[in-house]
């Protein structure tokens, strides 16, 4: 039986290949600049790979088609052999995607999740995304066990790549590591993914940090030269309270953006009336900032404002420096 101590999952790659047509409400230019992005990816992609030794194995994600994906699974095929599986997950609307024994199994999750974050702060979704994701970790291990390989579990890293940054490669990882039985977190390194923030693009990608309660912080320069914040739970459960960060700037030169580069809260510290009051909340004369989870689809106010999902913090007036170390010095707090 091989053990396998580090376990990367590639999510969706190649969602902007060549030949694949072009969604409607992307320009030809964006368009350009996806295909760019995920042009760098995929050669990084490759060199990974090429890394990989006897004790990496590679769980597959499928999305589109395209002879970009072929060439690339090839690789991890002849590099991994059996250490490469192909899961492609149980949805909730299938027939056998929510069988009595997984509701029966859920049920102390459940119950803690209406003790601990209130029945009215989460959604239907994040239900969804612990069903889903603890069927993904089963059908994960039946799959390696069939090429007798299995998982250590002890001392088990997870990775993810694939598209998107803020999407998919959350959406479909981070509540994994529980139902698999380790204590690992998912990195998600930012330049092995294709964000679906456009303006990203544009960003100079510094650095992630890990910080307390299995978040992350990803850091950027926009093109302006200004720092670009973004925190991620790389690790999460169905009972466990949003989280937020809290930085240590004044609140009137914080500026907080969405994946469409809309300013929830401009410069001065007045939040747009159409954002839940949630997303940005004031404290000890501080903002804090709630932080982004692969559960992050439901919530409250307009569809376009989910809960956890993905926020950009910036400050303009703010140095480079003192505001990168604010960043990373930002304390992880509980929804109240």
């Amino acid at each position: 039986m091989t053990r396998v101590q580090r376990l990367t999952f590639l999510v969706h790659p190649g969602c902007y290949a060549p030949g694949l047509a072009r969604p409607n409400r992307l320009s030809p230019a964006v368009w350009a600049r996806y295909q760019a992005g995920e042009q760098a990816a995929l050669q990084r992609w490759y060199q990974a790979i090429e890394a990989m030794d006897e004790t990496d194995a590679m769980v597959y994600h499928p999305c589109y088609a395209s002879a970009l994906t072929e060439a690339l699974l090839q690789a991890a095929q002849d590099r991994l052999g059996p250490r490469l599986v192909t899961v492609r997950g149980r949805e909730v609307s299938h027939p056998d995607g929510i069988p009595p024994a997984t509701l029966a199994a859920l049920a102390p999750e459940i119950t803690a999740a209406f003790r601990r974050r209130a029945p009215y702060s989460w959604s239907g979704h994040d239900l969804r995304m612990a069903i889903f994701s603890r069927h993904y970790a089963a059908d994960l291990v039946a799959a390696l066990r069939q090429h007798e390989v299995e998982l250590d579990l002890a001392r088990l890293e997870l990775r993810a790549w694939g598209e998107s940054f803020e999407g998919c490669v959350t959406t479909w990882t981070t509540m994994v590591p529980p139902y698999l039985g380790t204590p690992a977190r998912v990195e998600i390194a930012y330049e092995m993914t294709v964000p679906d923030t456009a303006w990203l693009l544009d960003c100079t990608y510094v650095g992630r940090w890990p910080l307390a309660d299995n978040t992350a912080l990803y850091l950027f320069r926009d093109p302006q030269g200004h720092g670009v914040a973004h925190y991620k739970r790389e690790r999460i459960t169905l009972d466990e309270p949003s989280g937020y960060s809290r930085l240590d700037l004044p609140a009137t030169a914080l500026v907080v953006r969405d994946q469409h580069g809309r300013e929830l809260l401009p410069a001065g510290g007045t939040l747009r009336p159409t954002v839940p009051v949630s997303l940005v909340r004031p404290a000890a004369g501080r903002l804090e900032f709630m932080v982004a989870s692969g559960r992050g689809r439901g919530g409250e106010g307009p569809d376009a404002y989910p809960r956890e999902g993905a926020l950009f913090i910036s400050a303009p007036s703010v140095p480079w420096e003192p505001f990168q170390q604010a960043a990373r010095r930002a304390e992880m707090v509980p929804e109240r």
